[in-house]
This record gives C-alpha cells, structure tokens and sequence, in this order.
C-alpha cells in the first residue's frame, strides 16, 4: 500500500474548480464563500436579489485580496479565483437551468461542487397553514433543491466528470423544533435528506457524490434579529443545547470543506451530517 503523504493526507485545495452556492447573499454563504475562494476555487452566488449579490460578490473578492497580501503563503497559486454574482429563482426549473448554463460558460468551465444554502422558513400552526404558503416553501425548499442538482449534475454526466452536491438541509428534517409551529419546514428538509440519500444512490455511478449538511440554529442576521426581538424565544432554544449556544456561521466551513473535497470524503454520498452542539442528542 502506498504511504505516501499525498496518499494519506487529504487536501482541501480547490484550484481550478468552480463552486455553484445558491443563497448566496445570506449569512452562511458569506463565510463559506470566503473560506471556497481562499482554497483557490471560482465562485458563482446565485440568489434572488442581484444587486444584493454582486455586493456580496464584491465584498468576497475585496476579503480575498485583503487576505492574500497578509497571508501570501497560504495562496499558493498567488491569484484568486474568479467570482461571480447571478439572480435565479431556484423554485423555477427553466430558471435553473438557463442560470447554471450561464455560469458554466462565463467561467469557462464545468461547475462540479454544488452548495445548495438556499431556503426559508415561516411559522403558522398546521391547523391554520395556508395553502399558498404551505405550496410556496415546498416548492424553494423542496423542489429547489432537486432543479438545482438534476441542472448542476447533468454537464457533469454528460462529460464524465466528479462532483460534489452539498444540499443544506437541517435538524429540523430529523426532529421536531420547539416552540415554534413550523411543520411545512420540517417537511420540506427531511424531503432533502431523502432526496439526497435518492441521488447519491443514483448518481454513485457517474461518480457524483451528493449529501446533506443538517446545521442546528445558526447565529445570522435573521436569528440575531429574532432574538433581539424576543430573547425569552433565544433562551428556549439556547436551553435545548448541550453547548448552550447558537452556532457561528464559521463552524461549517470545516463541514463543508470536507464534502466538497474529493480527497477527503471520497466514499461519503448520502450521508445527512448534523452539525448541531448536540441538540439532537436530547
């Protein structure tokens, strides 16, 4: 067997590959977005609002620069990767597609990793859920997450090339939050986990791995504003962690590293990673 350092010890290097992160102005994509274009990856944010998008775009690359001249060693190639700001609407399949072709041309290469942070939530008790809403967050949250993939995988099945689909699903597809009536959510992040475990079993022969990162509640704009607003809400969820805390955004980029790398998690695919302080676990 070979023993050698590059046969033992992962990479997480990302030259010359293209990462698709939709949700790509919200709070997670921010910091992954970072941590991708400082492992030498191209980047396209996909999201709804473009002029939103271009500015996190911009400020991704400004973040880079900044690093790069205080930490030259840890850019090998001594340049960053290109990054790029699109507007989709992932509940839309034509969207999708025409958006992902796009990408893939401007950049001048394939795309094969795919982080799919891209959803919502909303809170209605299930015996007053409106149907329109009930269809709307099913149709993002569900129905988004398998456009973006079938869109993302196809050039990669029709080129014989790898990839990698990350799609965010939650804790909440596995077990039932509290206090908060969220039952669409719920169901729409336990149909990703299965949509992944559906994939990855398909899509193992055109070696494209596919699976889920299930974070536990994440300190973002949105939840700090929430908390601000109703800290009794915060103390709830707090009180249910074995860490007694919401996690930084930062705490995913070793998981999302590790399933976007081809060395490291090579045999992973249709695996549902919870990444919660425990929360599960009571």
């Amino acid at each position: 067997m070979d023993y050698s350092f590059d046969n033992v010890v992962p990479s997480f290097r990302l030259d010359g590959r293209l990462v698709l992160i939709t949700g790509g102005s919200g709070g997670l994509a921010s910091v992954i977005s970072r941590a991708l274009l400082a492992q030498g990856a191209d980047i396209a944010l996909i999201d709804m609002n473009l002029e939103r998008t271009k500015i996190s775009a911009k400020e991704v690359v400004a973040w880079g620069e900044e690093t790069m001249k205080s930490n030259p060693i840890s850019y090998p190639t001594g340049k960053l990767g290109m990054v790029s700001a699109w507007s989709c609407n992932i509940g839309d399949a034509s969207s999708v597609d025409e958006t992902f072709e796009a990408i893939n041309q401007h950049h001048g290469k394939i795309a094969d990793v795919l982080i799919n942070t891209a959803g919502y939530a909303e809170n209605f008790p299930a015996e007053e859920y409106p149907a329109q809403n009930a269809e709307a967050i099913m149709k993002v949250n569900g129905l988004g997450s398998f456009y973006v993939s079938q869109s993302f995988a196809k050039p990669l099945i029709k080129n014989n090339l790898k990839g990698s689909i990350i799609l965010i699903g939650s804790m909440s597809g596995t077990i039932v939050n509290d206090p908060q009536p969220q039952c669409m959510y719920n169901m729409s992040k336990a149909g990703v986990i299965h949509l992944v475990r559906s994939l990855a079993c398909e899509w193992a022969k055109y070696n494209i791995r596919v699976n889920t990162l299930s974070p536990g509640y994440i300190k973002t704009p949105l939840t700090v504003r929430v908390a601000a607003h109703d800290p009794e809400l915060k103390d709830n969820w707090e009180s249910k962690i074995p860490m007694k805390r919401m996690a930084e955004p930062k705490e995913f980029v070793g998981s999302i590293l590790y399933l976007a790398s081809e060395s490291a998690s090579s045999y992973t695919t249709g695996h549902n990673l919870v990444v919660d302080g425990g929360y599960e676990c009571w």
